[in-house]
C-alpha cells in the first residue's frame, strides 16, 4: 500500500482529537528498508490537516526507523546512510524541518570514538543533500549504544560541520538510566548538566516517558505517573522555563491510560503564570 492509502495524514487527526499540540510520527514501514516513495498527494493532505489544526511544523518530530545504525562498522551503515536520506527528503515533502533518530551502535566491534565518526559522517551526508535539521536522541546506554552519555552526544555533534542544523531529543525513560529524576530537583540537575555538557541551545524536544526500572541501562517505557519517575518529576518538567516552546512528546505504552487522559494530566500539572 502507498502511503496515501495508509493515510499518514491521520498522525495530524489523532493528536487533534485527543488534545495535543505536538507528535511524532514514522516516515515508512519499520520493517522494511525499501519503502514506496511517499506520495505526493498524501504530502499534501498532511499539510492541509496540519495547517487546519495550526500545528507548528516545529513541534512535529518524526521519528526514524529502528532498523538504522548510522555507527555500524557493516554494510548496514551504508544502508542506514541511505535511509536517513531517505527519511530527510520525506521531512521535506511534508513542510517539516525537524527529525529524530537514535544514534546507532558499535555493535562492540569498533571504538565508541570510531562509531561516533561513523554517525556523524552520516549526518553530514545526509546534510549535503536535504535541508532538515537531525536530532540525536539520548540512549539508555544499554549494551554497545552510542548517547547513554551527553558526552557522547556533544562528541557527534561536534563533528557535524552544520551545527545549525543539528540538535538533541531528550527522553525521559532513557535519561532515568543515568539520573535520578524522581529525587527532588532530579529534572532540574539533568538539564543544567546537559547545558554544561552539550548546551540547552541544542535542545529541539523531549520524549515525556515515565519508567518501569531506575538505573540498570534499561528502556522500559511506563505511563505518566504510573512508574518510578514520578508525577513529581513531571510537574518539574511541564513548568521547566527552559522548555518553553519546545515539544514534548508522548511515547507511553498505553492502552489502558490512553494518550488523552496523559494529556490531560500533565495539563494539570502546570501551573498558572
Amino acid at each position: 500500500q502507498s502511503l496515501c492509502q495508509r493515510g499518514i495524514w491521520k498522525a495530524v487527526e489523532s493528536s487533534a482529537e485527543m488534545g495535543g499540540n505536538s507528535f511524532a510520527l514514522f516516515l515508512g514501514s519499520q520493517r522494511s528498508w525499501k519503502r514506496p516513495a511517499l506520495d505526493p498527494r498524501a504530502a499534501e493532505k498532511f499539510q492541509e490537516r496540519r495547517a487546519r489544526w495550526d500545528f507548528d511544523p516545529a513541534h512535529i518530530l518524526p521519528h526514524g526507523s529502528y532498523l538504522m545504525n548510522c555507527g555500524s562498522p557493516k554494510d548496514v551503515f551504508e544502508k542506514s546512510r541511505d535511509l536517513l536520506v531517505d527519511e530527510l527528503s520525506r521531512c521535506s515533502l511534508l513542510g517539516l524541518g525537524l527529525y529524530n533518530f537514535h544514534p546507532g551502535s558499535s555493535l562492540g566491534a569498533i571504538t565508541t570514538e570510531q562509531c561516533v565518526e561513523k554517525i556523524a559522517g552520516a549526518i553530514n551526508h545526509a546534510h549535503q543533500q536535504t535541508p532538515a535539521v537531525v536530532t540525536l536522541e539520548n540512549m539508555s546506554g544499554q549494551g554497545s549504544t552510542i548517547g547513554g552519555k551527553f558526552s557522547e552526544l556533544r562528541s557527534i555533534i561536534d563533528k557535524v560541520r552544520d551545527q545549525s542544523r543539528v540538535g538533541v531529543c531528550l527522553d525521559t525513560c532513557h535519561a532515568f538510566a543515568a539520573y535520578d529524576l524522581s529525587a527532588e530537583g532530579g529534572a532540574a540537575a539533568m538539564f543544567e548538566e546537559f547545558d554544561q555538557e552539550v548546551g540547552l541551545h541544542y535542545l529541539r524536544a523531549v520524549h515525556l516517558n515515565d519508567s518501569k526500572k531506575l538505573g540498570c541501562h534499561l528502556d522500559r517505557h511506563e505511563d505518566i505517573g504510573k512508574g518510578n519517575i514520578g508525577i513529581s518529576a513531571f510537574r518539574d518538567i511541564v513548568n521547566e522555563p527552559r522548555l518553553d516552546n519546545i515539544p514534548l512528546i508522548l511515547e507511553t505504552p498505553g492502552p489502558g491510560f490512553e494518550y488523552a487522559e496523559q494529556i490531560d494530566l500533565l495539563y494539570s500539572l502546570c501551573e498558572k503564570k
